[in-house]
């Protein structure tokens, strides 16, 4: 894995359509941001299983369906 700067993820990221340009924000916080984001819809597939009565797999360690919890 190549070694990344702190000058480098201050460097914007920016996402385009073409070249009108929809988004611009500095890299690391982007990779914050997608992180976060990807947690909340992780979290949000947890609460439907629940509620339909599916096992929640471990996700970030053991769950409380998981029969080796303890």
């Amino acid at each position: 894995m190549p070694n990344i700067t702190d000058e480098q993820l201050a460097r914007p990221f920016e996402l385009k359509h073409g070249e009108q340009l929809l988004m611009s924000s500095p890299k690391l916080e982007t990779i914050g941001s997608t992180i976060n984001h990807w947690v909340h819809h992780r979290g949000q597939l947890t609460v439907y299983m629940r509620l339909n009565d599916i096992a929640v797999p471990s996700i970030y360690g053991p769950s409380a369906d998981d029969r080796n919890f303890s």
